[in-house]
């Protein structure tokens, strides 16, 4: 991995922050586990080791949701001990990144600290912050491949183990789909999507119900490309993929829908900031894509209480015959500091804790074990109306779900997005044509990517 000059950049960054640089250090005095969370058996409990270790443990959520979890793992591991440092006081991943950074470079001994996606992920392992983790696995005599659904290896080194999973899916108004006499899809492709988003529409005026909408993110400008396993970037190893069939499949995707009035219209989007929860949990919209953070909503939320039931379908293929449900993945990781002086404590703790640890928390897991039943049982316990989960499609759409292997984005990615949807929204208002976006947008990327090397 590149060791660039936003490398030397960034550190220097760092060290002159230092001068307002101050410990946060909050050690686990956590009480017992509550009742979402129950120790492991005895029979799992690891022999107490030689000499107390104390793990410090790195992250941006608050020490009250971490704390019961982390006791759990020292009641079944005598001689080891947590010390928490939180580096957010409200969750702020953002703020908990920026933290992280000012800790490590005043030389803060921590141990674990987790990371909430790949570009945090691969930025602090191309600067060395990171401990190699391939001595380690092969000594437990594991095929990282087999036990997560992310592989996490960057030029062939795996610095960091994936911790929660993030990929997309298609949410239902299933009350509009029985309506309309339409199966919850299984197997799909945009093709089926656009005429599922003609069959649900319906209606006139403000009380219009559309078939689908499509939010400002630059995600929903390449949809028939992030469903992909390879080369699902709009740069990919440096290249630029807007000059591809499969952005002009996913700007004419758009175009139809929009043209066809069975989307949502753009200019009703951007001139009314309409926001992709409200659309689909009012009726307005009856699909949208989207990823799995949307799962607990579907019982309903103090803002949208749950008045139909909301189904699950994989994320659409691009023509058919190939298979539905490939997306691109993301979530948390969890790595070892390269300093560390307890890289073996340190990485039995961070195996337990993505897997058997996030089975306790009921998260959705990287973890391929994971019990999925037992994870939608505990959504559906934690929902204000559970009986509006479609029980049966979600657990289709995540025992069938496709990860892409971890493709990382440029540190630049949200120069490219911003780009790229400058291009697209004149598209998408009519005021250029297809070719004449893909040749422009193609050519702001390339200088982005220029200026980045």
């Amino acid at each position: 991995m590149k060791k660039n000059v936003f490398a030397l950049v960034w550190i220097t960054v760092l060290l002159v922050a230092l001068a307002g640089c101050g410990n946060s250090n909050n050690t686990n005095n956590a009480s017992p586990t509550n009742s979402a969370t129950a120790a492991p058996d005895a029979a799992e409990s690891a022999a107490p080791s030689a000499e107390p270790v104390t793990i410090k443990v790195a992250n941006w959520s608050p020490a009250a949701d971490m704390e019961p979890i982390l006791q759990a793992y020292e009641d079944a591991h005598p001689g080891i001990t947590l010390e928490y440092v939180e580096l957010a006081d409200n969750g702020d991943s953002v703020a908990g990144m920026k933290k992280l950074d000012l800790l490590v470079a005043s030389g803060e001994n921590l141990d674990v600290v987790f990371m909430p996606g790949a570009t945090d992920y691969s930025q602090r392992a191309g600067l060395g912050l990171l401990a190699s983790l391939n001595d380690l696995i092969s000594k437990e005599g594991i095929t990282l491949t087999d036990e997560y659904t992310i592989d996490p290896s960057v030029d062939g080194q795996v610095y960091a183990l994936p911790d929660t999973l993030e990929n997309y899916f298609v949410l239902l108004n299933k009350d509009k789909l029985d309506a309309a006499g339409l199966a919850v899809p299984t197997e799909w492709s945009w093709d089926d999507y656009l005429d599922y988003s003609a069959k649900l529409t319906s209606g006139t005026g403000p009380s219009k119900t559309f078939g689908t909408y499509f939010h400002t993110w630059a995600m929903y400008w390449e949809l028939a490309v992030i469903n992909q396993e390879k080369d699902n970037n709009l740069v990919n190893n440096g290249i630029v993929n807007i000059d591809s069939a499969g952005i002009r499949q996913s700007l004419e995707l758009r175009s139809k829908a929009e043209e066809s009035g069975v989307a949502v219209p753009y200019a009703d989007t951007i001139s009314q900031k309409l926001a992709y929860r409200s659309e689909f949990f009012t009726g307005h919209a009856a699909m949208i894509v989207t990823g799995n953070w949307m799962i607990g909503e579907a019982g309903g939320s103090e803002e949208f209480p749950a008045t139909f039931t909301t189904a699950f379908a994989p994320m659409p293929s691009n023509s058919a015959g190939q298979p539905a449900g490939v997306s691109i993945a993301n979530g948390n990781y969890v790595g070892i500091l390269d300093k560390s002086q307890h890289q073996q404590e340190a990485y039995d703790f961070i195996r337990w804790y993505s897997t058997e640890g996030e089975q306790m928390q009921n998260v959705y897991s990287a973890w391929k074990k994971q019990d999925v039943d037992q994870y939608i049982a505990g959504v559906k316990a934690s929902a204000m109306s559970p009986d509006k989960i479609d029980e049966t499609s979600l657990a289709y759409v995540i025992k069938n779900a496709k990860p892409a292997p971890l493709s990382v984005p440029p540190t630049y990615q949200g120069e490219l997005e911003t780009a790229f949807t400058k291009e697209t929204e004149l598209y998408i208002l009519k005021q250029q044509d297809l070719e004449t976006t893909v040749s422009k947008a193609q050519a702001e990327l390339q200088k982005i990517v220029d200026a980045n090397k």
